[in-house]
C-alpha cells in the first residue's frame, strides 16, 4: 500500500536530478535475471534505464553474484542450505488462534477462548490451509533467486510445456530456436562442465546401463556455469547468476561507456504502484511509478514516497511480486475485484500453476563405488583415483575429495511428463548431515506439472498487508485429478531410478514435498495470443492488454503447464519483449514519448540478437572473463 497523501503530489525521485534525465526510457522493477535481461539489452543499445529492488547492493561483494561461489560453500555444500533458507520469505502463513488452553490466565488471551487470529508480520488470517501453497516463497535481494538457484536451464518440451507464440508451427519453432539460443548465450548454459567428474559418470553410466533410461535420453543436466582453473578442468565451477546477465560489475558504473545508456539501480527501494496518465482513455498509458525509499522509512524521514517518470514500465518482480504491484495499482486481483470484469487486468493472479515435487536421497550401491577403481575407465579417471589412494591410503572411498558432483537428468517427455534432477546440490532442505560421506550421496528431485485452472488463483487482500506494506497474497489452489495421477506415477519412476543407484539415506526416504517448494510458480501474469485475450494478462510481446507501455516479465508470464525449470524460457520471453520494446523506443513514436510497439504477431529480428547467438561476435557474452578471481573486495561502482 502507499503511505503517500493522495491529495498531495509526490516529489520526483532524486535519481532524476542526479542523472539529469527527466524521463527515463524504461523503468524496471526487479533485479533478478529477468529484469537484468531487459536492462542488458536496453542499456547496451543506448537506452536509459532506472531499476529498483527491495534488496541491498551490499548483500554480496559483487552486485547480483551467486553466493554459492564463495569458498566456504564450495568446501561445505550443506552449509549453503542455511543461506537459501535465510534468503526465502514464505508468501502466505495461516494464522493460528490465540486459544492456548494451558496459557497463564493472566496473560493476554489467557481467558479469551474466542479470540480471533493474530495478525503479525504478514501472517494471513484469510488463508485456507487446504488451499495454500505453504512452501511458496520469495527472495528479496539484488539478483533475486539467482543468487542461490541451482542454475538448471533446460528448454521446455516443444509439444507439452512450451508456450505457442505463433499458431503456425514452423514460425513458432524458428522463433523459439532463436530465443533459446540467445538466452543460453546470455546466461551461459553448458552441458559439458561435469564431463570429467567421476561421480557424474558413475551415475550417468549406471542409468545408461538400463535400457529404458537410455531410450528416454538420460544425459547431463544443462547448467548455467563454467569450470574454472588454469586449464579449465579444475574441481570447481563458477555458478552463473544475474551478475552474468548484466555482464559484471562494470555495468553498474555511473558513467556509461560510449554508446551505452545510463543505468541506475536503486536498492532498498520498493515499487509501490503504477500511476496512469489522466484522461480515462480505453488504452491505458502509464505515466509514473510510485516507489518507497525503505531506508528513509527506517530513518523515520518525512518524505519516503517518490515518483519516477519513464516512457515504458517493466514489472519483473517475480511471479508473486509482479501481480502484487499490479493489484496495488488498482488494476485487478484484489479481493473486492475477484469477479470484476471492468478492471484493467481481470485475469490477474488467475490460472496459476505449480510443480508437485518428489524427493529422496540415496547412498550409492557398493558395486558402483567399487567399480570406481576399475581399469576400464579413461586415463584422467584412473589418474585421479590413483593419486587419491596414494595420498589417503586409509580412505575407504576411492573417490577424490574434490571430485565434482553428479548433474544428470532424464528429460521430460509426453510419456513421462516430469522433469528430473539426479544430482547433489544445496536446497532449502536435503542436507546429508555428518553421518554419511557426501561423496556417495545422490539427490533425486522429480518435478511434476499442473494444468492451468481459472479457479487456482492468488487473491490480494484489502485489509491485510505483508511485511513490506503491500497487499497480502492468499492462495486458492487445489491440484486436479490428472496432476494427482501423474504425481503418483512420477513417484514410482523416481523410486525405480533410485533403486538402480543405491539405497535410501535414512531420513530422506521417498516423499512428496510441501506444495510450493519447487519455487516455480507460473501463470500469475500469463501471456496469450489475440484469440486467448479473455484468459490472459498480456500479449507475446509481454505488453499488458489494453495498455500502451506496461510490460510484465518472469516465470509468471508462462501460460502453460510446465515441469522443467522455467528460467531459460522466462529469459527467452524477456528477450523477445525487450527486442520489441527497443524497436518502439527507436521509432519516431518512442522518441516523442508516445507509446506503442510492433505487433505481437511479428517474429523477433535475428539481427537484433546476433551478438547473443554468434560466438565470433566481439560482444558475445564472455562468462569466463566476467571478472578475475581475487581477494579484493570491490567497491560497488553504483556507490562510487
Amino acid at each position: 500500500m502507499s503511505n503517500s497523501d493522495p491529495a498531495r503530489p509526490l516529489d520526483p525521485h532524486r535519481v532524476h536530478a542526479e542523472t539529469g534525465i527527466q524521463q527515463f526510457d524504461v523503468f524496471i522493477a526487479g533485479s533478478g535475471p529477468i529484469g537484468a535481461t531487459y536492462a542488458r539489452l536496453l542499456v547496451d543499445r543506448g537506452f536509459s534505464v532506472c531499476m529498483v529492488d527491495i534488496g541491498d547492493l551490499q548483500d554480496a561483494a559483487h552486485p547480483a553474484a551467486h553466493h554459492k561461489n564463495e569458498i566456504r560453500f564450495r568446501k561445505d555444500i550443506d552449509a549453503f542450505v542455511r543461506v537459501i533458507q535465510g534468503a526465502l520469505s514464505t508468501v502466505s502463513i495461516p494464522t493460528s488462534s490465540t486459544n492456548l488452553p494451558t496459557l497463564d490466565p493472566s496473560a493476554f488471551g489467557g481467558r479469551n477462548q474466542g479470540a480471533s487470529a493474530s495478525i503479525y508480520h504478514g501472517r494471513n488470517p484469510r488463508q485456507d490451509i487446504q488451499k495454500n501453497l505453504a512452501a511458496e516463497a520469495v527472495t528479496r535481494c539484488v539478483g533475486g533467486m539467482a543468487t542461490h538457484w541451482t542454475c538448471a536451464t533446460p528448454e521446455f518440451h516443444r509439444d507439452v510445456e512450451r508456450p505457442r507464440i505463433f499458431e503456425d508451427r514452423e514460425r513458432d519453432d524458428k522463433e523459439w530456436e532463436l530465443l533459446y539460443e540467445a538466452a543460453r548465450g546470455l546466461i551461459g548454459t553448458s552441458d559439458k562442465e561435469f564431463d570429467r567428474s567421476i561421480r557424474h559418470n558413475v551415475v550417468l553410466n549406471a542409468l545408461k546401463g538400463v535400457k529404458d533410461y537410455e531410450a528416454r535420453g538420460v544425459k547431463a543436466l544443462p547448467l548455467a556455469c563454467h569450470r574454472i582453473g588454469e586449464k579449465g578442468d579444475g574441481p570447481y565451477v563458477r555458478w552463473h547468476s544475474a551478475e552474468n546477465v548484466y555482464g559484471g560489475p562494470e555495468f553498474f558504473k555511473k558513467v556509461p561507456e560510449p554508446g551505452k545508456g545510463v543505468f541506475r539501480l536503486l536498492d532498498n527501494t520498493r515499487c509501490t504502484k503504477l500511476i496512469p496518465k489522466p484522461g480515462g482513455a480505453s488504452v491505458v498509458d502509464i505515466g509514473l511509478v510510485e516507489v518507497q525509499d525503505l531506508l528513509a522509512v527506517m530513518d523515520q524521514k518525512d518524505k519516503v514516497d517518490f515518483v519516477i517518470n519513464a516512457k515504458a514500465f517493466v514489472i519483473a518482480s517475480g511471479a508473486m511480486g509482479t501481480p502484487q504491484i499490479l493489484a496495488n495499482s488498482g488494476f485487478g486481483g484484489m479481493r473486492d475485484q475477484i469477479d470484476d470484469k471492468n478492471v484493467l487486468i481481470p485475469n490477474l493472479g488467475k490460472y496459476i500453476t505449480e510443480q508437485p515435487m518428489a524427493f529422496c536421497q540415496i547412498v550409492l550401491r557398493q558395486e558402483l563405488v567399487n567399480d570406481v577403481t576399475s581399469r576400464n575407465h579413461p586415463d584422467w579417471w584412473q589418474e585421479r583415483v590413483r593419486d587419491h589412494r596414494k595420498r589417503f591410503p586409509n580412505d575407504p572411498v576411492p573417490i577424490p575429495f574434490l571430485d565434482p558432483e553428479p548433474q544428470v537428468t532424464i528429460p521430460f517427455s509426453p510419456e513421462f511428463p516430469w522433469h528430473t534432477q539426479i544430482h547433489r546440490d544445496a536446497f532449502s532442505y536435503g542436507e546429508a548431515g555428518p553421518l554419511v560421506d557426501p561423496r556417495v550421496v545422490v539427490d533425486l528431485r522429480f518435478f511434476g506439472k499442473q494444468k492451468p485452472d481459472v479457479n487456482n488463483r492468488i487473491i490480494f487482500e484489502d485489509e491485510v498487508d505483508d511485511a513490506y506494506g503491500m497487499p497480502q497474497p492468499t492462495f486458492e489452489y487445489v491440484p486436479d485429478e490428472e496432476s494427482a495421477r501423474l504425481s503418483s506415477r512420477m513417484m514410482k519412476d523416481m523410486t525405480d531410478v533410485a533403486n538402480v543407484l543405491g539405497g535410501y539415506l535414512p531420513g530422506s526416504n521417498p516423499q512428496f514435498m510441501t506444495p510450493g517448494l519447487a519455487l516455480h510458480l507460473g501463470g500469475t501474469t500469463r501471456l496469450g495470443r489475440e484469440s486467448e485475450k479473455a484468459e490472459s494478462v498480456a500479449d507475446y510481446n509481454s505488453l499488458v492488454w489494453n495498455t500502451k507501455n506496461l510490460y510484465v516479465a518472469g516465470n509468471g508470464v508462462i501460460p502453460t503447464a510446465f515441469a522443467s525449470n522455467p528460467t531459460l524460457t522466462s529469459m527467452a520471453l524477456a528477450i523477445r519483449s525487450a527486442a520489441s520494446l527497443m524497436e518502439y523506443l527507436s521509432s519516431s513514436e518512442g522518441k516523442k514519448g508516445s507509446s506503442g510497439t510492433r505487433p505481437a504477431t511479428s517474429p523477433t529480428k535475428a539481427e537484433e540478437l546476433k551478438w547473443l547467438v554468434d560466438k565470433s561476435n566481439k560482444n558475445y557474452p564472455k562468462h569466463k572473463e566476467l571478472r578475475e578471481l581475487d581477494n579484493v573486495v570491490l567497491t560497488h561502482p553504483v556507490h562510487a
